[in-house]
């Protein structure tokens, strides 16, 4: 994966000392993003580290606990956001204890620094006219995934009801580092989500087939409109969406192959995440992907028998569990040659989208279908029963399910509740039980909106909280 050259680097330190500082940059008189070939190298991001980590989300959601955190000691200590998101406490004062933020931080300074650079810069850059367009429809898709990721933390999930009443998040267009970007509405975020989806995809610039998996192409823009359009529950649309990614890559992960493996220890499951087969664009956190995590045993009880990865391989493992977390009843994953794609999209994603939306839309058999390529993937062929539904919600109940275990340790899960509870339909109730005592996360809890840290709040003051 190429990694941004040196003097790119030279250019971001500049930029952050305010935009018009950034042509004063040796030799003088000479703008080093005034060639096309520079804005290309700029578009070479490695979608990994705290920015991408999200790690809090997947614990308030019970997928797994802190790694090297004693959960009792931590229960029992003083307060801090950690103990907060284990008990499911309402009343903790978040906002004091979020001095910073490296995913509000680092997800919009990706925003300005490289995705907005790239999109002003580009009519002024010299160079292949038809790269220059290919940029800027990559930035534009980027922009948009980033806020999405965005106001889906430090919001409320979509709404049609409210959403042009509910506080949003800013969105970033320029790249003035001294301006005040002011807070939007929910609405007003999804209406410039749409615009800048739509100005990437209409531009007809995209590539059918990513530079590296680390690159934007037509596969994934249509992903992330898809995903922007069901947060939205216009259903029909984003099965178009969704159908229209899968035209560029419909290749799932199996695991099936692992059980002429035996006995299939856990460095068995072997994943390269930069070049699975199944990425639409690859990104995960320095603490998930590839990383030793302790899940909880209530997430567990989401596998289907004979799953092949929790019941034919070593990957679980419960001594450790009791040594990470002091939870005897949590086993640790110790598939540390699965580099997962915990914060990008796969074509898991794709499938599990139009799934729900030809679910929703009343083609209940041909959502099963979808799910059913996944499962069937997933599940020892002794144990695997092709699952027929009769209703929405028994379909949905199915889908739910699957999806919990296909995105485990990912923000995709975080999301998807979220979304749901809003909606009201089909709902979960999140609890966890630790040392004989029961906390639950109820449906509407405002845990699952995260605060603006203080770093942003203090500059910007239409920043106030949206819980």
């Amino acid at each position: 994966m190429k990694k941004i050259l040196s003097f790119v680097a030279v250019i971001i330190m500049a930029l952050l000392s305010g935009c018009a500082k950034y042509t004063d940059i040796t030799p003088k008189g000479q703008n080093l993003l005034n060639r096309i070939n520079d804005l290309d190298l700029l578009m070479n991001i490695n979608y990994s580290g705290s920015a991408y980590d999200y790690i809090r989300q997947t614990m308030l959601i019970n997928d797994n606990y802190l790694l090297a955190d004693n959960v009792p000691n931590v229960i029992s200590g003083v307060q801090r956001m950690s103990k907060i998101l284990l008990t499911y406490d309402e009343t903790g004062d978040r906002a004091s204890l979020a001095a910073t933020d490296d995913i509000y931080e680092g997800l919009y300074g990706t925003i300005s620094k490289v995705a907005n650079i790239v999109i002003i810069m580009g009519d002024q850059a010299t160079g292949d006219a038809q790269l220059i367009k290919q940029l800027k429809a990559e930035a534009y898709i980027l922009r948009a995934f980033l806020h999405y990721r965005l106001v889906n933390i430090y919001a409320k999930a979509y709404d049609p009801a409210t959403a042009a009443s509910d506080g949003g998040i800013p969105y970033v267009t320029d790249i003035n580092f001294d301006r005040i970007n002011e807070k939007k509405t929910v609405k007003e975020v999804y209406d410039n989500l749409l615009s800048d989806l739509d100005a990437g995809i209409s531009s007809g610039a995209l590539l059918n087939t990513p530079k590296n998996s680390m690159r934007i192409a037509k596969g994934f823009a249509y992903g992330v409109k898809a995903q922007v359009l069901l947060s939205m529950r216009n259903y029909s649309a984003a099965l178009d969406a969704a159908n229209e990614a899968l035209k560029y890559n419909s290749t799932l992960e199996d695991h099936r192959p692992l059980l002429a493996i035996n006995p299939i220890a856990a460095r068995s499951l072997n994943r390269v995440g930069v070049s699975a087969s199944d990425n639409v664009l690859y990104a995960y956190g320095s603490s998930i992907d590839p990383s030793i995590l302790t899940a909880s045993p209530e997430v567990l009880t989401n596998y289907e028998t004979g799953n092949i990865i929790k019941d034919r391989t070593e990957t679980y493992n419960y001594q450790y569990g009791q040594l990470f977390v002091g939870l005897p009843d949590s086993p640790a994953w110790l598939a540390i040659n699965y580099q997962g794609n915990s914060a990008g999209m796969t074509t898991s994603d794709l499938i599990l989208m139009k799934a729900e939306c030809l679910i929703r839309t009343n083609k209940i058999d041909e959502g099963m279908i979808e799910l059913n390529k996944i499962r069937v993937r997933r599940i020892d062929p002794a144990n695997y029963t092709t699952l027929y539904a009769t209703t929405e919600a028994q379909a949905m109940a199915y889908l739910q399910k699957t999806s919990r275990v296909e995105f485990i340790f990912t923000i995709r899960n975080f999301i998807n509740i979220k979304r749901w509870n809003r909606e009201g339909k089909y709902q979960q109730t999140i609890t966890r039980t630790v040392n004989g005592k029961t906390y639950t996360l109820p449906t509407d809890s405002k845990l699952y909106i995260f605060p603006f840290p203080q770093s942003a709040t203090q500059f910007n003051e239409t920043l106030t909280q949206n819980y």
